[in-house]
């Protein structure tokens, strides 16, 4: 979709390019009635329906319909707070409404707002995002099988909902945050609220199969890995789908970080940081090096003990004796390039 100046403009107020063009293209392809279904609770509408309409209109005009589910006893309520917006036509499950250049509002006053997406999910939307004036949880993921016990009664109950979704509807992308960070939440990598997840199912080991995981790898990276990349892999943590990995070669200097990938259509959804703590907890010290201008460099930064910038590498370590920093740095300049 070609995208006219003043939109990437816009969007480059939001994200990075390559990260909102890629959203982009993967909502526009999803085959579904509507990008995605989405959940303003009370006070969210009542501090900024005007601000949510002008988001909605804006994700009309790069050809994303959402619809709106209004379900409990304030449904009514919150109707009233959009009805007088021409944008937003009231719709009754499965018709979605005459205007083709609106959103729909499904406003189902009895039942639960759980079952009422079960329903939706997946032909109206396979994305469903909640929309609070609190905006999301303490954390940027919330695995819905091991929540926290420090959760307060709305967060609890918003859990509840999401794991009672993930379990009927695998698959479907559920978030939550606030009305004035919608489309970062939607556009970004990082976004801007907290994403439930059932959490991935991590395989270790030294087994793995080498051509699903040179996929991986030149999804990941963009670029071909050398013949031979894989020969010093002493250890290796994978997603059971090979959606992402972390591979671990044992040098002279310690233990070293080859390799962290995350393929395309795994990357926002956590999986990242489920792969980071499983190699963290099983082993406290080792080092890696990033490229200057990596993206990643940033979460890099958060998750390290140290850093040293040298030409074109930043070698970053955990838990390593400050003896054993010299000889990183020297590994990691001295070491040859892994891709074509």
């Amino acid at each position: 979709m070609l995208l006219n100046k003043t939109i990437r403009l816009f969007l480059d107020g939001i994200g990075r390019r390559e990260e909102y063009e890629f959203y982009l293209k993967k909502f526009q392809s999803a085959g579904t009635d509507c990008f995605a279904l989405l959940i303003p609770d009370l006070d969210s509408l009542e501090q900024g329906a005007d601000a949510l309409a002008f988001d909605l209109h804006f994700l009309l005009k790069l050809g994303l319909r959402p619809a709106v589910v209004l379900c409990g006893s304030d449904a009514e309520v919150r109707w009233s707070l959009l009805k007088n917006n021409p944008l937003f036509e009231r719709a009754e499950f499965p018709n979605l409404g005459e205007k083709k250049d609106g959103v729909p509002v499904f406003v189902e006053e009895p039942g639960r707002i759980a079952d009422s997406l079960l329903q939706k999910i997946p032909t109206i939307g396979r994305r469903v995002h909640f929309i609070r004036a609190a905006g999301g949880l303490s954390t940027e993921y919330c695995y819905v099988q091991k929540p926290s016990a420090e959760l307060r009664p709305e967060d609890r109950e918003l859990v509840e909902i999401a794991a009672a979704l993930l379990s009927a509807r695998p698959g479907t992308h559920i978030s939550v945050t606030s009305p004035i960070n919608l489309l970062e939440e939607i556009f970004t990598v990082k976004g801007a609220g907290t994403v439930f997840r059932r959490g991935s199912v991590i395989l270790s080991g030294s087994l793995f199969d080498p051509v699903r995981l040179l996929e991986l790898l030149e999804e990941s990276f963009g670029r071909k890995p050398k013949e031979g990349v894989l020969a010093g892999v002493t250890k290796i943590y994978i997603e059971q789908n090979y959606r992402g990995a972390v591979l671990l070669e044992q040098q002279p200097e310690g233990l070293y970080l080859s390799k962290f990938a995350v393929g395309s259509e795994a990357r926002g959804e956590g999986l990242a940081q489920e792969l980071w703590d499983e190699v963290c907890k099983n082993h406290p010290a080792f080092f890696w090096r990033s490229r200057n201008g990596n993206s990643i460099n940033q979460w890099y930064d958060r998750h390290a003990d140290g850093r040293h910038t040298i030409g074109n590498w930043i070698v970053f370590w955990r838990g390593m004796e400050v003896s054993a920093i010299p000889g990183m740095i020297a590994f990691c300049t001295a070491r040859p390039a892994d891709f074509v």
